[in-house]
């Protein structure tokens, strides 16, 4: 088990919470890598409302709870979850729930509360299996993979986070990825779209719609490669679908009934009279 945490170096006014923790195991659970004439746009919609997790090291629980509620492949995004038989939205409150599972699964030291310590991208995806939101998850090991995993749906990110990239291109929307900058703190975040022609990815954070453009910024594709090469991982949920209705019963004949038509159908062979079976 590889696990490291990744300390906060920053008075930027912004959390993170991610650390490293990969685990041998979960190579047994690769997401498999389309042909590339396979690979095109996707731009994943967001039904739940950028999350801000403020002075808490929540960004484990804000990126797995931001999945829940983006559309992909298998289902629309949801804006509410049922669990142990209680509705709740999916928010910011949400969010810390599963952080605060995610701190009792993963194998970083300390659990929140009271121990505000952060989790992993494994932790976050435990969680979401342990409150039946998720039937598994696999991990993509390359940019291949990536790219093939948003086919059908957003994916979870960790990654070191340095000092440049608390800044953003007003005009393209492009976070800074200086690589000679200080690593400033590990964090968790979503991508939910893939530009094909810009070669770039767009991630949605969990710092308030006020940071990047409403929340949201861009990657270029060899930024994110580069980062996933420094201890980064992708985790892809797969989810838990609720299952459709039973059919209704076919109603059973009245006895009753059935012999009353009966006698008049008899009735109306013995007349002459044509009858009808019904439908």
């Amino acid at each position: 088990m590889n696990v490291a945490h990744l300390p906060e170096t920053h008075n930027r006014g912004y959390r993170f919470g991610r650390h490293v923790e990969h685990d041998p195991r979960s190579l047994n659970y690769a997401h498999g890598v389309l042909p590339k004439t396979a690979i095109k746009s996707v731009d994943w919609t967001r039904r739940a409302p950028i999350f801000d997790q403020q002075s808490l090291g929540s960004c484990t629980g804000n990126a797995a709870t931001g999945l829940i509620g983006t559309d992909s492949a298998a289902r629309t995004g949801l804006t509410s979850v049922t669990i142990n038989g209680d509705t709740l939205p999916v928010d910011e409150d949400l969010a810390v729930d599963v952080y605060k599972l995610a701190t009792q699964l993963d194998n970083i030291t300390g659990t929140y509360p009271p121990d505000d310590t952060g989790s992993s991208g494994l932790g976050a995806a435990k969680a979401l299996k342990k409150l039946g939101l998720a039937t598994g998850y696999t991990h993509a090991f390359s940019l291949a993979a990536l790219k093939s995993a948003l086919q059908t749906g957003p994916v979870m990110v960790g990654t070191v986070w340095l000092e440049s990239m608390f800044d953003t291109d007003p005009a393209t929307g492009f976070v800074n990825v200086d690589r000679n900058s200080q690593v400033a703190g590990g964090h968790e975040y979503v991508l939910s779209a893939y530009d094909t022609t810009r070669q770039a990815f767009r991630m949605d954070n969990s710092w308030g719609d006020s940071w990047g453009v409403r929340g949201s910024a861009w990657f270029t594709e060899s930024d994110v490669q580069w980062l996933l090469s420094q201890q980064g991982d992708v985790t892809v949920p797969v989810w838990a679908t609720v299952p459709s209705p039973p059919p209704a019963p076919t109603p059973s004949a009245d006895p009753r009934l059935v012999q009353v038509v009966a006698l008049m159908n008899g009735w109306a062979k013995d007349n002459n009279i044509p009858t009808t079976t019904g439908q």
